[in-house]
């Protein structure tokens, strides 16, 4: 029974040892072409090799680090013994064969954004925070740092500095995120006709005159140059006083007008003087316009002296004691 158990162990040891040296002359054979296109930034024997080897060294071989790849769209030449030298430091045995030339060329694969999505990711921009009653027009589009891009999936995030104000030269920036990682910012510019209805004088208006609703209508109007605040709300013009004579058409500007004052020069108004213990009413006619809350001078009609008094409505003004 014995004799029989160790003649079992013996075949068994005798099997194992022929499988290995088997595996041992497996023939190993690495293949290189003399051109290689890579996709990651760093280059690996498998990505450019093909690798003919028993499992249990493939792996080992298919990972020996090579070299950084070139940039998106770039080539690099290594050369053929250096890779072999790479392969032979990792101590294969047995029968290894390589076909390697002398060099390689290496060239990073890429892809590119073109001018078109770049226009239109700037317009998409525009038209999202210019607001939907406002129509512009896009010119002289103009990107600027542009570059190869790593393969992947590809994102852009288009912004702007709080600054900047949607119309004439306008200049933003578009972040390139490849595979969820940022890789690069793209500088997108363009000139920006904006179009607006915005209030408008509809016939000559004099100095000091107050508008009224037949003063004023809205037009449509290209305000990509206009520097200063103009109004889009005829409301938000009626009743002011212009400061200057104003001709038909003219864009009524937020510098042209102002709020009338409460009280005129020359007006009557009544004077009112009160304290603790004593209220006292009497006529007077303002020397200077007022405007609420403001102190003016007016002259007391009953003893013709002129006091100081706060406005209080279009014919109050008040003295305190």
């Amino acid at each position: 029974m014995l004799r029989h158990v160790r003649s079992h162990v013996f075949i068994n040891c005798v099997l194992y040892c022929l499988i290995q040296s088997a595996i041992a002359q497996q023939p190993i054979t690495i293949t290189i072409q003399p051109k290689a296109w890579v996709s990651n930034q760093r280059i690996y024997l498998k990505d450019i090799a093909t690798i003919n080897a028993p499992a249990h060294l493939s792996e080992k071989i298919s990972n020996v680090y090579l070299i950084y790849a070139p940039k998106p769209g770039k080539s690099k030449v290594i050369k053929g013994a250096w890779i072999e030298s790479r392969i032979k430091a990792i101590n294969l045995h047995g029968n290894v064969s390589f076909s390697i030339p002398e060099n390689i060329e290496i060239t990073r694969a890429s892809q590119i954004i073109t001018q078109e999505d770049y226009f239109n990711h700037f317009n998409d921009y525009i038209s999202k925070h210019i607001g939907t009653e406002v129509r512009f027009e896009v010119s002289r589009f103009q990107v600027k740092g542009d570059t190869p891009l790593p393969v992947g999936t590809l994102e852009i995030k288009v912004q702007r500095q709080a600054s900047v104000d949607l119309r004439g030269y306008v200049s933003l920036t578009a972040s390139i995120f490849i595979k969820d990682e940022f890789v690069q910012r793209v500088g997108l510019s363009g000139w920006i006709d904006r179009f607006e209805d915005i209030v408008c004088v509809t016939q000559p208006l004099n100095r000091s005159h107050v508008i009224e609703h037949r003063d004023v209508s809205l037009s449509t109007r290209n305000v990509s140059k206009v520097k200063d605040t103009y109004y889009t709300r005829i409301e938000d013009v009626i009743g002011k006083r212009i400061k200057r004579k104003s001709g038909n058409g003219e864009i009524i500007f937020a510098s042209m007008i102002e709020v009338p004052p409460l009280i005129r020069k020359g007006d009557k108004v009544t004077i009112i003087a009160e304290s603790a213990l004593l209220f006292v009413k009497t006529m007077g006619i303002a020397q200077s316009d007022g405007y609420p809350g403001e102190q003016i001078r007016v002259k007391n009609t009953m003893s013709n002296k002129v006091i100081q008094a706060i406005v209080v409505d279009q014919s109050t003004v008040k003295v305190h004691y």
